[in-house]
């Protein structure tokens, strides 16, 4: 697949949060045999407004959210700083009965990796495997920071995630298969989760398209927290896509985003239909993002 060309598919947030595989395209990686001065950079600001606001299947904010996420790359490292404020009323999970208000810092998510490629050895312009570690920070400030049962705000200061992510360049153009794996390095709770997916990228004229389906795995201490069932395997399913186009300046591209997801584990469905949640969901984004040369 010609990255070059699929450079305005760089997602930098997502109608959801992300899960343990990470969908979107990492642009401007480091080449493996590729010279320092031969790497690539890149710079990129997005906003999006989202019907709501998702952690990796679980609902944080069920009104309108505002995305405002920035990140760069050089030399393959990556900085990023992903944010969703309040633009509706949600529910606030920590004062029940209470509701968020437009203009609140809802997430807060801090990350750094390193994008790693390897070409194909017969012709460079191929890539065949990109190889991520990374780190991400998340936290909910506008969450209480005293923590008691009915507060629901017990992952706001918990979420210290390392991992890695391999995406396999198929032999189909525009197909990738990838693996992610996070731990969680934080002293009061020791999960992990993982993904297994699919991406497809299809660009048509000035139009770029993005898929991906996925199915996240996680261990029951994951689960217990995110989840509310002591259980453990493949329990989340997510599918969704992305239209991109081009505006009148050439560095600014629009876009709509579309995410469902669904909880696989039959216990869990029943547990967040007891509670009056959904067994799945349904975002709606659309967004404008600036990615100078």
């Amino acid at each position: 697949m010609n990255r070059t060309l699929l450079a305005p598919l760089l997602l930098l947030g997502a109608a959801g949060a992300l899960s343990a595989l990470d969908h979107r395209f990492v642009y401007a990686p480091l080449e493996v045999g590729q010279g320092a001065a031969q790497a690539e950079r890149f710079f990129g600001i997005e906003a999006q407004l989202k019907s709501k606001a998702l952690e990796d299947t679980w609902v944080y904010a069920n009104d309108a959210t505002l995305g405002v996420n920035a990140e760069g790359r050089v030399y393959g490292l990556g900085l990023g700083l992903l944010t969703d404020w309040g633009f509706g009323q949600s529910d606030d999970r920590s004062r029940p009965g209470e509701r968020t208000n437009p203009g609140e810092l809802l997430r807060l998510e801090g990350r750094v990796d390193w994008a790693i490629e390897i070409r194909h050895p017969e012709d460079s312009s191929i890539p065949l495997l990109q190889i991520i570690p990374k780190f991400r920070y998340i936290t909910y400030p506008n969450q209480r920071d005293i923590f008691t049962p009915f507060y629901n705000n017990w992952l706001k200061e918990r979420q210290r995630w390392v991992g890695l992510d391999l995406w396999y360049a198929a032999p189909i153009e525009g197909l990738e298969v990838g693996f992610g794996v996070e731990q969680n390095i934080s002293s009061e709770w020791r999960a992990t989760r993982a993904g297994l997916g699919l991406r497809e990228f299809i660009q048509y004229n000035a139009v770029d398209l993005a898929f991906w389906q996925k199915v996240g795995a996680a261990d029951a201490e994951y689960r217990d927290v995110v989840g509310g069932e002591r259980k453990s395997g493949f329990t989340t399913a997510d599918v969704g896509g992305r239209v991109t186009m081009p505006l009148f300046l050439e560095e600014l591209f629009v876009f709509g985003e579309l995410l469902i997801t669904y909880w696989l584990d039959s216990d869990i469905r029943d547990h967040r239909a007891a509670a009056g949640e959904d067994r799945g969901d349904v975002v709606l984004a659309v967004g404008i993002s600036w990615m100078p040369d």
